[in-house]
Formats: C-alpha cells, structure tokens, sequence
C-alpha cells in the first residue's frame, strides 16, 4: 500500500451495517469507533497525523459487505478497516482485504476455527464465552439444553461446538431450532420449547428478534425461574429494547456496563456525555473502541501504518481497555476475562460470575496447544469446519428457496387452472350476454324508431306555421343517434268575434330528461295537455298562468308515479299578443332580439321541472316585453348548445347569439337554417347524442 505524504490524514475504514435488522446492533460500533478516533485526534493523532475516518454501510447483506469493503480499498484507499459482525460478513470481505493486503479489526464474539494474516479478532472465541457459559449452566443444574440461533453460520458452528461439549459433560439437547434475521413470531417455537421441556434455553439469536422472542416468551410463562434463557447475543442495548420481559434471564460476555472498575466507569461517561445519558455500553461496543486503539499502539510501535509492520507489532500488545487488560496473542485474538450476568429490571446485568483472570484464546478449541503428530491434520480439518457449515447453510437456503420456488409454481398453476376454468365461464356468460344485447338492441332500435316517429308525427307542419297571424315562425327539430324527449309546438288562440285579428299565438318548448321511447312518451303527455288547455279556451294570458303549469305537472306527475319512471322535463310557454311576448316556465335561456341586439333571458327564476314534484304553482312567474316590427325570439334545446365536435368542444350560447346576429337581417327560416348550418360546421363528423331543436319568431307586420 502507497504511504501517503507524512502531513496527510491517515484514512481508516469503518464497515458496518448501518440499514438492515442488524443495524440496531452494529450503528452503536460505528459510534464506539468514531469516539475512539476522535480521543486520538485530540491527543495528536497516530505519528502526529489525524485520522480521518470513512464509513461503510455492509446493510445486514454478506454482499453488500464484500462491495463496500472494496470500495473503501480501491477507491478510499484505508490503511485498515475496523466493523463486521456476523460471521458471514467477516468471511465475505476476506479476498479484498487479502488482494489489498489490508488489515480487518473484528470487534465481535464469533465462532474460532479461523486464523487469517488479515484479521484481529478483538471479540471473544468460544473457550472465552461458549465454554464458561455452559459450565456456569451445568453448574447449576441445568443439563437439558435448548438450543436456538439465528440462521447464520456463528449460531449453527457455535451449537456443534455446544452439542460435543455437552456430550462429553453428560449434558443432553432436547431440541435445536434456527430462525431468519429479523424475524418475529416466534409462537409455534415457543410451543416447541413447552413441548421439550428443557432445563434452559442457550440462545445464539441475533439482533431485533430478540425483543418479540422473549415478549412472546414471557407471554408463555417461560419466566427464568422455569427455563431460564442464557444468551452469547444480547447486552445492554438489546435489554434496553426488550425491558422487563428479559429480567431474570442471562447473558455471558467479556464485559458488562456494571463492571466497577475505574477504566470502564470513565469510559461510559465519555460514551453517555458524547451520545446521550439514556445510552448503554456493550461488550461490542466496548470492543470495537478497544481495537482503534490497539491499531494506534502497534501504528506508533511500528512507525508506519503499514500493514506488515503493523501485523507484527501487534503481537503481544498489552492495553488497559474498560475491560480490563488485553493482551494479544499470535493467533490474532485477545485474552479476555468471562462474566455471567443476570438481566435487570433497569436494563443492567449484575454479575453473578466471573472468570479467576484473562482467558487465554483457543480458536481451534485447544488443538493449538497440542503436539502429537496429526495435531496439525486435526487442526486444518476443524478449519474446514466453518466452510463446511457455511456450504451446508447455503446448500439448505438455496433448498429452501428451490420449495419456495416449487410451492409458488404450483400455485401458479393451480391459479392459472382455475384462471382458465373462469375464463371458460366468462367466454359462456359473455355469449349469454351477446345473445341478450342482440335482443336488446333490437328492441331498443324498435323503440328508438317508435320515438323517432312520435317526435315527428306531433311536430308543427309547415302549413300551420306559415298561418301564423304577424308571425314569421321557423321551426327545426333533428332527432339524435339517442333519441331523447326534444318538443316544441305553435298554438294559434281562437279568432274573437267582431276583431279577426286579435288573436294569441302560443309557443311551447320543452325536452324531457333521459332518452328513449320512455322519454318520447313524456314529450306526448306534455304536448297532449298544453293543446288541451289551449282547446278548453284558456285567454291569451292564461295558458302561460301558474294554474296552467300546475295543471300540466299533475298530469305528467300522476302518470310519471304510475309508469314508474324518474323522467321530468323543462318546459316554457311564449305566448304573443299584439307585439307583446310574455314568457313563463323554466328551459333554456331564450335569445331577444330587439333593434338588431341580442339578449339573454335567464328562464330559472319562472318556473321549476315539469312533473318532478306535486306541485310547481308557487314557482312560476312571468316575464313580459313588447316586440316591434322585425323583433323576435329564439328558442332552442342544449341538443343545440351543448353539441360537440371531436375535440369535445361545446358549440355555447355565445356562438348561438352571434350565429344569430348575423343572420336576422334574413327571413325566420333563413336565420334558422344559418344557425344549423354553423352547429354542423362545428360538429363536422362527430355524432350528435342529443336532440336539436330551434324555433325562431320574427314580428313581420
């Protein structure tokens, strides 16, 4: 590795996760280590040079620690890397850290059978935790073991380890039972555990499953005067989570927060002033503040950050960590003291057991110290181990994930079974369906022509409106693709005697809602009971009254209950005398045009729905004013303003008005066939949905 310049930063990897379910465990090293450097910086760095570190983000994955650790190599170019925590992790990083040879310090407890050139491991091997552990349990009278782990390999090498020990101090297993990080019901294992009735569970589980597994636990009764739960996984952090649930339980580490030793009580006030009063120190985080500071000591001894000189200066480094004395060995691990500690309310352990000194570490579980010949054949055969469990893991994943992948297909098929059963019963039905919409097409085509000839056969003939008395009168209905109830209507009153020409002429307009024969039929009654009144002698003003409307809605809203429909219609009457127009009834705004100008006449305050309600009486209101000579009116439908073109653009009234406008200087039919020329100009091709009625009056003497 290249020497950057004496005035450098010197750049030192942190790698752990910082997402995933073991970032609650392995975010709180990142912290340890960052305290450490930043203690060594105050006080002048490692050969007078600050440390500058770099984190990495491993994000609970073995793969995703194998890329960062390279990252940190190739691009960051670390003089050492401090993380990892499960031993997965540890072993994807391996081949960057050996092809940059780069040193790992490894804060965690794991499970031996390892010595690689690249690594110091600063946690615990399994003679220092594992074996004191286990000797404390049967020390007490627990020789029926549970054994739970998380699905990884530490759990599954550390529990070999635990079923030889066990055999060979007459100790029994009474079940074994792993679980995927993360996960969090554990009620089919806790009924595992009841039927096993075991003196105490050892647990290897990692992370946040431990909160729901002993909640769900105590919810069991599994209380820890029953089955206690001794655990190598949890400190101080986890308790914290899992509060009252944990009490009474143990846990065997190296160090607890509660160790009274001078060292350590400053360590947890520098700790707690620098991140928070409410936060806890683990064996974890105690060891990887540890290494950082090992790392300095052999950095200094060696003078260079070199990772070959500072390999072997680290041999036999001695440090008062808040621990107690480590030392380190030739084998990269650390002799280290055991402590049993039983889980408190408080989320603190009180030591109820302590090692007589430092444990020498035995990784390979004490063949190192062994000397007849095939030593060294058993010692790379127990290497192997790790590797073996390891493919045996991934063989079982990928077995797993292989059912899953099975039991997914076959549902998949039963799925598209039953997708194509369904399909066959929706190909019947939509043929049914077919069958009934032909049937029903052709009755509504029936209907439609049925309508279609009502609309015309009620329509004012031409003959009629050319013996209007002073009236030019034009009149325009187009049936729709969808028929609707569009009506309009011109009444002469009768002559009154001795004056021939003092007589009414009433105009009606009108559309019912909806369309179809049922709406065509509504437009009859309408047409049929305003004729009527006109027949039965209303004058010139009443056809138009309040009595008038009333008499027409109780017509169509008596036989409207009857036929069972929810169809109404707008409806105003225009009716002139002697070049006075008097208007009533609701419908659309009506076009006056006076002296050439144009004006709207808002219709919704002279009426209400025809045939909505029982009575409309007290709605309807008249509205008068004088035509002269060349004056009239325009009424029509929103069939006319409501047409659209392709783009859905409306023709609008204001088109209408000036349609209109431009044309009145013409004769009624010739401003009634400009304005349908300008609404077909705008339409174009587009079908036209509604009905279009226009009616235009013009005062000629």
């Amino acid at each position: 590795m290249t020497q950057p310049a004496s005035t450098d930063p010197i750049r030192v990897g942190i790698l752990h996760s910082m997402t995933g379910p073991m970032a609650a465990s392995e975010a709180p090293l990142v912290e340890a280590a960052l305290m450490a450097v930043d203690e060594i910086n105050q006080a002048g760095g490692v050969l007078g040079r600050p440390l500058l570190p770099l984190i990495g983000d491993g994000a609970s994955d073995p793969g995703e620690f194998a890329a960062a650790a390279q990252r940190l190599l190739s691009l960051d170019q670390v003089a050492t890397i401090f993380g990892g925590w499960t031993s997965m992790s540890r072993k994807a990083v391996l081949p960057a850290l050996e092809a940059h040879n780069c040193l790992l310090w490894y804060p965690v407890h794991y499970e031996g059978l390892e010595q690689s050139p690249w690594v110091f491991y600063t946690g615990s091997c399994l003679n220092q935790q594992v074996e004191p552990a286990l000797d404390w349990l049967l020390a007490q009278g627990h020789r029926r073991l549970f054994l739970l782990g998380s699905d990884h390999l530490f759990p599954r090498v550390t529990n070999k380890v635990v079923k030889g020990q066990l055999k060979r101090r007459q100790g029994t297993v009474v079940a074994e039972a792993y679980v995927p990080l993360g996960a969090t019901d554990f009620s089919d294992l806790g009924q595992t555990i009841l039927a096993a009735q075991p003196d105490a569970i050892f647990s290897t589980l990692n992370g946040l499953s431990n909160v729901p597994f002993y909640k769900q636990c105590q919810a069991l009764g599994l209380s820890p005067d029953r089955i206690p739960i001794l655990t190598v996984s949890i400190g101080e952090l986890e308790l914290r989570q899992i509060g009252a649930a944990a009490a009474g339980h143990y846990a065997c580490w190296s160090y607890f927060q509660s160790l009274e030793t001078a060292a350590n009580q400053s360590f947890v006030a520098r700790f707690k002033q620098r991140y928070g009063s409410d936060r806890v120190t683990t064996d974890s985080i105690e060891a990887a503040y540890t290494q950082v500071y090992l790392w300095r000591a052999a950095a200094t001894a060696a003078q260079t950050v070199a990772t070959d000189p500072v390999r072997q200066a680290t041999y036999h480094q001695r440090w008062q960590a808040p621990s107690g004395t480590v030392y380190c060995e030739l084998n990269h691990h650390l002799q280290k003291r055991c402590h049993v500690g039983q889980a408190q309310a408080n989320g603190q352990f009180r030591i109820v057991y302590s090692s007589p000194g430092p444990i020498r570490p035995l990784p390979w579980l004490g063949m190192e110290n062994q000397t007849f010949p095939a030593a060294m054949v058993v010692t790379e055969m127990l290497g192997e181990v790790s590797a073996c469990v390891q493919s045996s893991w991934e063989l079982e994943q990928q077995s797993r994930r292989l059912e899953q992948a099975l039991a997914q297909l076959r549902q998949e098929v039963a799925q598209r079974q039953q997708a194509e059963a369904a399909l066959r019963a929706a190909n019947a039905e939509i043929t049914n369906l077919n069958q009934t919409l032909q049937a029903d097409n052709s009755r509504m085509s029936a209907e439609l022509s049925v309508a279609r000839q009502i609309q015309r056969m009620v329509l004012p003939r031409s003959a009629e409106l050319e013996a209007v008395v002073d009236l030019d009168v034009a009149g325009f209905m187009a049936a729709a693709t969808e028929v609707g109830g569009d009506y309009y209507d011109v009444l002469q009153g009768d002559v009154l005697p001795g004056d021939e020409t003092n007589r009414s002429v009433t105009l009606a307009i009108g559309d019912v809602t909806g369309h179809g024969l049922e709406s065509g039929v509504l437009m009859i009654m309408a047409q049929t009971a305003v004729r009527t009144l006109q027949a039965l002698g209303a004058n010139q003003a009443g056809i138009g009254s309040a009595q008038a409307f009333q008499a027409i809605n109780t017509v169509l809203y008596q036989n409207r209950l009857r036929m069972g429909s929810q169809r109404h219609l707008s409806l105003a009457l225009i009716n002139y005398h002697r070049g006075t127009l008097t208007i009533s009834g609701q419908h659309e705004e009506i076009i006056v045009v006076r002296s050439g100008t144009a004006q709207r006449i808002d219709t919704v305050d002279l009426g209400y729905p025809v045939g909505l309600v029982a009575n409309i009486a007290p709605f309807v209101a008249q509205h008068r004013l004088s035509l002269a000579v060349g004056d009239g009116v325009v009424l029509y439908s929103d069939g006319i303003t409501e047409a659209e073109n392709s783009q859905r653009d409306l023709y609008g009234i204001d088109r209408l008005v000036a349609a209109v406008q431009r044309a009145w200087g013409g004769a009624a039919q010739e401003i009634q066939a400009a304005v349908i020329d300008d609404v077909r100009s705008h339409v174009q091709d587009h079908a036209i949905c509604d009905d279009m009625t226009l009616v235009v009056l013009k005062r000629r003497v």
